[in-house]
């Protein structure tokens, strides 16, 4: 009885996570757009970095140098929302392609000469011994998601480029989640039809997997 409303509670609580992500999309996507007053647009466009400032006060090892970044951040942002009305553009379009960046870089260092490919690294670590087909299978893996976190840079440069700021916005900030999503369940989805031959991870035990390899490498460097 505890456990079935145990589950019940947290399936709730997630729904409310995704509502109040969702709500809070629709919210910076309206301000991006210039459907929200001034005070809404400047508390937005500095929540990111208020974010990240937690990060660096928990986190960073250098935060004398994260703190100027910070700053210099904070008044191009103040500058840019008040001249131009990029400010709150910025505060979110930077941080989306800085992450997809960090992701390529993450994903396609693993792929030159003499590296395991990280998605290879993260299934030997969940199926202990891959088969050699399996193993060429994850390395195309590797590739494919290091495809997808470039696509997310470009399509996002050429929206911002050559379509209203409406449309880039509902990129990143609607559709971007949705996409990545369906790269997972896609991959999922194919290999179990291409490879029903073998066991086959979950989509969630494949992210903790990818949480924990996080986890190890930012301890190593720490130490």
């Amino acid at each position: 009885m505890k456990r079935a409303m145990a589950r019940r509670f947290g399936w709730l609580w997630a729904a409310l996570i995704l509502l109040m992500g969702v709500g809070y999309q629709c919210l910076v996507h309206s301000a991006v757009v210039g459907g929200q007053n001034e005070s809404i647009r400047i508390a937005l466009a500095f929540l990111p970095l208020l974010a990240l400032a937690c990060w660096v006060a928990t986190r960073a090892r250098n935060k004398l140098a994260w703190s100027f970044i910070l700053l210099a951040a904070g008044m191009a942002i103040y500058v840019l929302e008040h001249q131009e009305r990029w400010g709150l553009a910025a505060a979110y379009g930077i941080p989306h392609a800085a992450i997809y960046l960090s992701l390529l870089w993450l994903f396609g260092q693993t792929l030159w000469h003499g590296k395991e490919p990280l998605v290879t690294r993260l299934a030997r670590r969940v199926h202990g011994t891959l088969p050699s087909e399996l193993a060429a299978y994850t390395r195309r893996v590797t590739v494919a998601w290091c495809v997808f976190f470039a696509s997310q840079m470009v399509i996002s440069a050429l929206l911002f480029k050559f379509t209203s700021l409406d449309i880039w916005s509902l990129f990143i900030n609607f559709l971007n989640f949705p996409l990545l999503a369906l790269m997972f369940i896609g991959e999922y989805v194919y290999r179990v039809i291409r490879h029903r031959e073998f066991p086959h991870a979950s989509i969630f035990d494949g992210i903790r997997a990818f949480s924990n390899d996080a986890a190890r490498s930012t301890s190593a460097k720490m130490h």
